[in-house]
């Protein structure tokens, strides 16, 4: 298997930039990376956010331990605020994780030509 099919499986399945570490382009993995963990991290902070305000509820007696209450509240829609926020974040998440993949084996390529050029 060559350089540009392993670096684009890596950033598709291990990490993006993963496969831009794997073909020592470290500044490009570093950025795609932590892009792409900039998302991760506001999606799952917003996630916690919202299930640590509903625990709260329920632990204080605000709402019944009823899942047909909970439900409603866990699949409401958020604030339009964090709604444009979310929908960012979700943005840079998934374009990094596709240039990650678009951009290795782009890479990887250019590689794999200049080593069959070499020998």
């Amino acid at each position: 298997m060559n350089k540009a099919i392993k670096a684009a499986l890596i950033s598709a399945f291990v990490c993006p930039g993963g496969g831009h570490f794997y073909l020592k382009q470290y500044t490009t993995g570093t950025l795609i990376s932590v892009a792409m963990l900039g998302g991760l991290l506001y999606l799952l902070n917003q996630a916690v956010e919202r299930a640590h305000q509903i625990s709260d509820k329920i632990l204080s007696g605000e709402l019944p331990l009823d899942l047909n209450v909970i439900y409603p509240l866990i699949t409401q829609a958020p604030a339009p605020s964090q709604a444009s926020m979310i929908n960012i974040a979700t943005c840079v998440f998934f374009i990094a994780w596709f240039i990650g993949v678009v951009d290795s084996y782009r890479v990887g390529r250019g590689m794999d030509k200049k080593a069959v050029r070499n020998s």
